[in-house]
């Protein structure tokens, strides 16, 4: 498949008076043209900052210390600013998490999206309406007319979703970003909006890094996980061999504290502790606080990011030691 972005050892680091806080710590992926990955992890792991630093929207006191993030042959940490907003809402666009607080309060919603179409893809304003009406109703909104005439305030929060989702979509952009889309909606409209994702994602040919911390909703739409902690990738793996056989003792606390349908169990089955502050990391692997199978070297050295063999990584002491370590590992709590 053809590579849509590169991501290679991205480091996105905070500077405060007092200390350096690194957010993100040496990320690395790939996505291909026309596949969904998901970033999976709780809140304060990265993911969210990643996708800033992709879009290049981290403010001071955030910086983009080392890496690279290549789309179509270019590093888009080394363009101008000038050349990065040409791609921007163009090329690569962005759903953000709170549609409310994305959108002008001030401005009709047909303004706003105008404003992208006249820009980047150079319309008349006759033509960026119709476009925009267009726009609104392929994401099933009713009486797009009246939506476009209408303030974000008098929308739904479904309905404000789904002009994020227009907007974002509106120049048919190569690469989608959709930070959390489904936080906050109840879950008729959540089906509907990962429905129309899918939709569109099949009619567009985009390609789409959603940011969650939802495994159901990576389960219903995505291709590949990557599974961050700390700052850090600590698995990645097809949708399909994530859920019948995680790797990494975090994915696998992960999984047991979802609730299933056909679980026996009452009770979930918790992550103890804390996601470790950035500014505060452990010595070693940064998940050794919580792991139940954690030995001395987990205590000392933190693990290298360990191809499996096949499309999947891993980055655990167990699976770089020797095969007795992968197939205890392969085992934890079957």
């Amino acid at each position: 498949m053809t590579k849509m972005l590169e991501v290679v050892n991205l480091k996105t680091h905070f500077y405060t008076d007092k200390e350096i806080i690194p957010s993100v710590d040496g990320v690395s992926f790939t996505i291909d043209k026309g596949q969904t990955t998901a970033i999976v992890g709780e809140s304060g792991c990265g993911k969210s900052v990643t996708s800033y630093s992709i879009m290049r929207l981290v403010d001071s006191p955030g910086k983009i210390v080392d890496g690279e993030v290549i789309f179509e042959g270019k590093d888009l940490t080394k363009i101008s600013e000038k050349e990065m907003r040409s791609i921007r809402g163009n090329d690569i666009s962005m759903i953000f998490q709170e549609p409310l607080s994305s959108l002008n309060p001030v401005v009709k919603i047909g303004k706003q999206l105008n404003e992208t179409l006249i820009l980047h893809q150079k319309l008349t304003k006759k033509m960026a309406k119709q476009r925009s009406i267009e726009m609104l109703n392929k994401v099933g909104l009713p009486r797009a007319d009246k939506i476009y005439e209408s303030y974000p305030h008098e929308l739904s929060g479904g309905m404000r979703q789904r002009v994020m989702i227009a907007m974002a979509l509106a120049c048919s952009p190569k690469l989608l970003i959709a930070d959390e889309p489904t936080t906050a909606l109840d879950v008729t409209i959540q089906a509907q909006i990962l429905k129309l994702m899918k939709g569109l994602r099949d009619d567009f040919d985009t390609s789409i890094l959603l940011i969650t911390h939802d495994l159901g909703v990576v389960a219903e739409i995505a291709d590949k996980v990557i599974v961050m902690y700390s700052g850090q990738v600590v698995e990645e793996a097809d949708v399909f061999s994530l859920f019948a056989n995680p790797r990494h003792p975090y994915t696998k606390g992960l999984l047991n504290s979802t609730p299933h349908l056909d679980d026996e169990k009452d009770d979930l089955e918790p992550i103890k502790g804390n996601v470790p502050s950035p500014a505060n990391r452990p010595t070693g692997c940064s998940f050794h606080p919580r792991c139940p199978y954690v030995k001395a070297i987990c205590r000392q050295e933190s693990p290298n990011l360990t191809s499996l063999g096949d499309s999947n990584k891993v980055r655990c002491w167990l699976y770089e030691e020797n095969q007795e370590e992968l197939f205890y590992a392969e085992n934890i709590g079957r």
